[in-house]
């Protein structure tokens, strides 16, 4: 018998982790907080498998190693995995924040169709990623108790424990037949799974996200299909939006989605072709089928009993019944879009801008403008402007990188780049622009020598072109010590520059949530 005895707050493991509390048990394992010690007290989460079998040790190094492999904030990251007192254990990322269910849960009402995309369509295109490896990775178990969502609205997919390699060509894929119940297609009950068994079970959780309904089993719904049209339970949603999570969980793996990216551009951009397959719901103990109409033709209210029931349509894995007209309900009214207030939508997902990328376009914009001013102006207290401009450009590379999401520490690295890429551009447009005013010096001296019949030597003339266009500038070269001063100067400025741009992230990413609590989002 497996012994699953919890671990006690204080025990440590692998030498190093200390356990800090339980996070969540199930009948295969438990995961805790835990501390490492080794990396000077940092949280981490410590998953404990109490099964140590090859096959079971195989799933947990093949969740360590999909997760090594992919560098995205929408994965937990792994750190280490190790075995310990008949116990496998993963060592990973510490994920703060409520899984989809538990905010469901607090709610008490569906999410938004914007709420839902921005969350997950993230996650869909790092699954495709993982859809397009050779072999294909495929998850095998997406559900809102596998989605946490962070305090700054990021989703993050957790528990790869079922994940298995694919191999279309091979006819035995059935190693580990774990399901769950309303997620998992009727293929996964036979362990012959694909990616587009990930593409179901993703479409069944957004089903739930906008419904609150858990669809029926799928293999329930092979041979007496019970789902209830989306838009029976949540008016609010398009009948193009419905088309499109149908498709997505047909039960006939062929006829969903070819990929993750084809469902999240289809959600997306929901097209209005007609959809084969007809909607059902329940009618008292009988399946009624209804074909969505256009948003443009829809009543305002419809009677079942005055609209003919077409005839369904007959195949060997199903076996539709007709309605008796007694038990016919009444479909509820849709709403008036004359007095129903639009949502207003999320920002369309895009990947947040890099620290990188901001910091080189800031710094090369910050050096260029203050080298001109420089260059120019030639004046002392146009000097002082160029710093100042410096200091504005540091504070608004860090805004633009927190500004539409992400921790406002990304904005340290923001003012690193630009810090750097500002002092080169910098100086290398003075140095160039200091030789062309020497050029220019020279030329005039010797035009003006040769008028007056009088030619200097040409070391003599670039020294005198060098000290006359010196003198105009607002900044001399240290006399003493010019190396440490140079050093002091550089290390100054990039200071600044990290600073003012950490600040301009803080500001960011105030306005950031601010902007999603006035949306309701949080």
């Amino acid at each position: 018998m497996t012994d699953t005895t919890l671990l006690d707050q204080g025990t440590t493991i692998g030498g190093h982790y200390v356990i800090d509390g339980l996070i969540n048990r199930g009948g295969f394992g438990a995961v805790y907080r835990g501390i490492d010690l080794s990396e000077g007290k940092q949280l981490c989460a410590i998953k404990e498998t109490y099964d140590v079998t090859p096959t079971a040790r195989r799933r947990a190094l093949m969740e360590a190693a999909v997760l090594f492999t992919i560098n995205s904030k929408h994965l937990p990251r792994v750190y280490d995995a190790f075995e310990a007192n008949g116990r496998f254990y993963l060592v990973m990322q510490l994920i703060e924040g409520k899984t989809l269910k538990q905010l469901l849960i607090l709610r008490g009402k569906p999410c938004s169709v914007q709420e839902v995309e921005y969350w997950l369509i993230p996650i869909m295109h790092v699954l495709n990623e993982l859809h397009s490896r050779n072999p294909a990775v495929i998850h095998r178990d997406i559900k809102p108790e596998n989605i946490i969502l962070t305090p700054d609205q990021t989703a993050v997919l957790v528990d790869f424990g079922l994940t298995k390699l694919y191999d279309p060509n091979s006819d035995t894929q059935t190693t580990v037949r774990a399901v769950s119940g309303g997620y998992s297609p009727v293929e996964q009950y036979v362990g012959k799974t694909s990616p587009q068994s990930d593409i179901y079970a993703m479409a069944a959780t957004i089903y739930f996200l906008l419904t609150l309904q858990l669809p029926p089993e799928s293999v329930n719904r092979s041979y007496r299909d019970g789902l209830i049209s989306p838009c029976l339970l949540n008016p609010t949603l398009s009948p193009n939006l419905e088309r499109v999570l149908l498709k997505a969980m047909s039960v006939d793996a062929d006829q969903r989605y070819r990929s993750m990216n084809e469902f999240a551009q289809a959600l997306q951009n929901p097209s209005f072709m007609p959809y084969a397959d007809t909607t059902s719901i329940y009618g008292g103990s009988n399946a009624i089928y209804v074909y969505p109409q256009s948003a443009t033709t829809q009543p305002q209210g419809i009677d079942r009993q005055s609209v003919p029931v077409p005839a369904p349509i007959t195949t060997p894995a199903k076996q539709y019944v007709h309605p008796q007209p007694a038990t016919q309900p009444v479909l509820p009214a849709n709403p008036n879009p004359s007095h129903t207030k639009p949502a207003k939508p999320m920002p369309e997902y895009r990947p947040l801008p890099s620290s990188f990328n901001q910091g080189c376009l800031w710094g090369l914009a910050q050096g260029l403008l203050a080298a001109f001013i420089v260059l120019i102006m030639k004046k002392e207290v146009f000097f002082y402007v160029a710093i100042i401009e410096g200091f504005l450009f540091f504070l608004l590379a860090g805004f633009f990188t927190t500004r539409k999401g992400g921790k406002s520490l990304r904005a340290i690295w923001t003012g690193f780049w630009a810090g750097i890429v500002s002092t080169v551009t910098f100086w290398s447009v003075i140095a160039i622009g200091f030789a062309v005013l020497v050029s220019q010096n020279i030329a005039r001296q010797t035009s003006n020598a040769q008028q007056n019949g009088s030619l200097q030597d040409a070391g003599k003339e670039l020294q005198n072109a060098i000290t006359a266009v010196g003198a105009t500038f607002p900044f001399h070269p240290a006399i003493h010590q010019p190396g440490t001063n140079v050093v002091v100067f550089l290390i100054g400025g990039l200071l600044c520059a990290i600073g003012f741009s950490l600040v301009g992230g803080i500001l960011g990413t105030s306005r950031f949530r601010a902007k999603m609590r006035k949306r309701g989002y949080i």
